[in-house]
């Protein structure tokens, strides 16, 4: 009677692990994919940071030499 016992208990213990288990791997995958998410667009925009910054960059010695060569700032005015 114990041995039924037991070995039911174990059966139990066994299947509840199986689901626990089962329900944090899919947790896992869930986590994963939202982390790549998050990586590629973040990346995404740190790149596009770093683009806005170059643009600036030769915006400001495009005036640097322009100032340098003796004319001054030119403006478009309608």
């Amino acid at each position: 009677m114990f041995s039924v016992v037991s070995i039911a208990l174990v059966v139990l213990a066994i299947a509840g692990f199986g689901l626990v288990l089962f329900r944090v791997l899919k947790l896992l995958r869930t986590y994963r994919s939202t982390a790549s998410m998050v990586t590629a667009r973040t990346g995404d925009r740190v790149g596009l940071l770093r683009a806005r910054f170059a643009a600036l960059r030769v915006a400001i010695a495009g005036r640097r030499r322009h100032r340098r060569d003796g004319h001054a700032a030119q403006y478009d005015r309608p």
